[in-house]
């Protein structure tokens, strides 16, 4: 029995060493990551009211923290640009302002260091300005309208975002540790709001962070994003209903 139990004490000595519990609910991993398309955009320096009816120009940077194997809290934020041309340039309209976004994704897929799926949601705050003109001028009688509706006029919103998102590893078979750490997400959005903005020409309003001034408003949205993992779990499952640890690989 002496021996047995020197073996076994040797046995449990060696797997502390290599392994330690930690909290079913810590921080495992961060992802950091921004739009390589929108966030590009914000460089145009094109005439929007000529080049273009309709324009998007912002960029959005995205943190996630992942506490949990298949729970992360995320937390997005940017700043837009938008403007609207109508009827050959007789109804100009501009919006700008900052936004952020918090909620939570949920990975359904089994694990996978490749490869992910999650199901998420995301609640949405904005501070805008907004302004628009009304310009028309014509032949009979020196006829010319020049209105402002909105001069620079100053609001906020909010909006809830249902979130379907798939990430895959750039780089899999890369010898490189930083290519392999960078992952491309590929997310649907299906936005809502409460409210309308009811103003006189709401019909044009471009909100940040949200898009159009409509009720529902889906998007798609593309994110470069690296990835840092402070440790590996070992195991993933709980064995009893109180426990509240699990077993992870020692860094």
């Amino acid at each position: 029995m002496g021996i047995k139990r020197v073996f076994l004490l040797l046995f449990i000595s060696s797997t502390l060493a290599q392994a330690q519990y930690v909290s079913q609910w810590s921080l495992d991993a961060i992802r950091l990551g921004f739009d390589p398309i929108k966030s590009v955009s914000m460089f145009s320096s094109v005439d929007k009211h000529k080049d273009k009816s309709v324009y998007f120009n912002y960029t959005e940077a995205y943190l996630e923290l992942l506490i949990h194997l298949r729970t992360s809290v995320v937390v997005e934020g940017g700043y837009s640009r938008s403007h609207w041309n109508r009827y050959n340039n007789t109804f100009l309209y501009d919006s700008k302002g900052y936004f952020l976004k918090f909620g939570l994704d949920f990975n359904v897929t089994e694990p996978n260091p490749d490869f992910e799926v999650d199901l998420g949601w995301r609640i949405g705050v904005n501070k805008m300005r907004e302004n628009a003109v009304m310009q028309l001028k014509g032949d009979y009688w020196g006829t010319e309208i020049n209105e402002t509706p909105l001069n620079n006029q100053s609001g906020s919103l909010f909006w809830g975002e249902i979130v379907l998102d798939g990430k895959y590893k750039l780089f899999r078979s890369s010898n490189s540790i930083v290519l392999q750490n960078l992952w491309f997400h590929t997310s649907f959005r299906m936005r809502f709001k409460p409210r309308d903005i009811s103003e006189t020409y709401d019909q044009y309003y471009l909100i940040p962070g949200y898009g159009f001034n409509n009720r529902v408003m889906p998007g798609l949205h593309f994110t470069l994003s690296y990835f840092i993992k402070f440790r590996e779990r070992k195991i993933y499952r709980i064995h009893h209903a109180y426990d509240s640890k699990v077993l992870i690989n020692k860094r």
